[in-house]
């Protein structure tokens, strides 16, 4: 911890406090919780990103978002647990800003490939849904993709588990690609496409 604390005063910490207590522990924690809240107040909208790289990387990733930030004039709060290299960049955004919304979308894939760049992932924690399926991509060969859906299929071949979740179309179970086929217990009024 003393080392800890040296690197963080040598770097500007104007203050380093180390909880006392299970009340100090929980209220730092608190403070953490209520960050994407807090960010609500400065921003009408935001994408909360996850993304996972080493701890080494941190400094040079966050320079990067930085960077990136500057460049498309689209502010990024940073909100993370870097013990473990996880980030959660808030990419924020006024979606009554014509042309923001897709800026930010943009941006927060950019942040993606810095993540897979710098040897991490485009999750860390929260997986990979409708947003980050096209990321797969540049992560995961083609073979490795195939192989995936492969045992998804295995365990679900009639599709019944988020279909077209996570890996991108045209990936099916034994269908064939083209028009949208309604599945079973979609047609029957039981479940649902979003």
């Amino acid at each position: 911890m003393k080392h800890v604390d040296t690197i963080c005063l040598e770097n500007g910490a104007s203050e380093i406090r180390v909880a006392q207590s299970e009340t100090e522990r929980a209220l730092v924690w608190k403070g953490r919780k209520a960050a994407f809240a807090a960010v609500g107040r400065i921003s009408p909208n935001y994408i909360v990103q996850d993304g996972v790289i080493p701890r080494t990387a941190l400094p040079r990733v966050m320079s990067e978002i930085d960077r990136l930030s500057k460049e498309s004039g689209i502010r990024v709060a940073n909100v993370f647990h870097a013990g473990d290299g996880n980030l959660h960049p808030l990419v924020l955004y006024d979606r009554r800003v014509a042309g923001q919304e897709e800026a930010a979308e943009a941006l927060s894939y950019k942040i993606l490939e810095i993540c897979i760049a710098a040897g991490g992932s485009i999750t860390g924690e929260h997986g990979v849904g409708e947003d980050k399926k096209r990321a797969m991509s540049k992560m995961f060969s083609e073979p490795d993709l195939e192989t995936m859906q492969r045992v998804r299929c295995a365990f679900d071949p009639q599709r019944l588990a988020n279909p077209g979740k996570i890996f991108p179309t045209p990936r099916l179970c034994g269908e064939k690609p083209g028009k949208y086929v309604a599945h079973p217990l979609e047609t029957a009024g039981i479940a649902e496409r979003f």
